[in-house]
């Protein structure tokens, strides 16, 4: 990559929590390439291109965007240090499918973590592990001739603010989105010798990688040419139409926690048996890895197989329930693959682009 010309980076720290999504949004449009480092002074929550408003609760009272790429919706605050990477396709060769797009995106952030004595890893297509807990969630498209990857790395995190953002159509999957986010998810101040780690020092960690691995170059920002893009993209990433758009439902309410690691609840009437059923669900191994809502199943040992799951001591309705959860791929738009929805990528398969 050294030939080519080298990635503006702007290592801008706290700004207001609007900017931190209007930015690359606003510079894909304008067609500059960018690597960008900041985080918001102010909590928000932001939703996937693909994704149903509905999952969003705004009982939470926290401000709400919908982005055009693609991933779930998650929480952001002040704890959480973003990077966002805005590059040409030719960076690239040509069909480079989005895998590959992550990995030259994220091995900067993985080669900072191993900097710091931390075995982490990437989980593909979207996750930074360690262990076999998240640290880093990050989702990717194409927003008009640029393709875009942005993430975050966990300074700290607050699962009981996750959990009040997100659709919950009983307590239970409530209660249990915050019980598996503490097991899957860990922060750097959680790491053995993290507890001081400051945004400040991740960043310029962050920093530092980047232009090495990624042949950046500090620059500064162009706010006064930027700004009245930026200003009309926040206005609309905001519109009331676009943030609480209907997308593809699945049978039942799905939350991902990490690649391959999902919550799912039948959607059913609040009346009916099974609406307090709440399962946490492997897909790479193809388990049922623990129950929330019914006390019977919840007294059981799993994890479990979903292939025997009609050996368990259990009611014929139950394990209907359990069957009708467990067998349907993952995914959160129909006819996509699980990297696509990761990616953005429109129903026809090609990649989802803006502008």
């Amino acid at each position: 990559m050294g030939r080519e010309p080298r990635v503006p980076l702007y290592v801008l720290g706290g700004v207001d929590w609007l900017t931190t999504q209007t930015l690359y949004h606003g510079l894909a449009e304008l067609d500059e390439e960018a690597i960008i480092l900041c985080w918001p002074k102010s909590p928000y929550v932001s939703l996937g291109c693909h994704q149903d408003g509905a999952e969003f609760d705004p009982v939470s009272g926290i401000p709400a965007l919908r982005r055009r790429v693609g991933g779930t919706l998650v929480y952001l605050d002040e704890q959480q240090v973003f990077f966002q990477v805005l590059m040409d396709p030719s960076r690239l060769l040509p069909g480079a499918r989005p895998s590959e797009w992550y990995r030259l995106a994220l091995e900067p952030v993985v080669a900072y973590l191993d900097r710091l004595g931390l075995e982490a890893r990437l989980k593909p297509p979207a996750d930074i592990l360690i262990g076999s807990r998240k640290i880093s969630g990050n989702a990717g498209g194409q927003l008009g001739d640029k393709m875009v990857i942005v993430g975050n790395l966990l300074v700290d995190f607050p699962r009981h603010r996750m959990a009040e953002a997100r659709y919950a159509p009983n307590p239970e999957m409530r209660r249990a989105f915050e019980a598996s986010l503490n097991q899957h998810l860990v922060t750097l101040h959680e790491l053995p010798g993290l507890a001081g780690m400051t945004r400040e020092t991740v960043m310029e960690g962050l920093a530092e990688t980047y232009i090495l691995g990624l042949n950046a170059v500090l620059s500064e920002p162009a706010w006064t040419r930027w700004s009245p893009t930026l200003e009309r993209i926040g206005r609309e990433l905001q519109d009331p139409r676009w943030l609480r758009a209907e997308g593809y439902r699945l049978p039942y309410h799905q939350i991902k926690i990490r690649e391959s690691v999902y919550l799912r609840a039948l959607r059913v009437d609040p009346a009916h048996p099974w609406a307090p059923l709440t399962v946490e669900l492997h897909t790479d191994s193809r388990t049922v890895t623990r129950v929330w809502g019914v006390e019977e199943l919840e007294r059981m040992d799993w994890p479990r197989s979903i292939d025997h799951l009609h050996e368990l001591p259990m009611s014929p309705d139950w394990l209907e329930a359990l069957c009708r959860l467990a067998d349907r791929p993952p995914g959160q738009h129909e006819g996509l693959t699980k990297e696509e929805n990761d990616y953005g990528v429109e129903t026809d398969g090609t990649m989802a682009r803006s502008g």
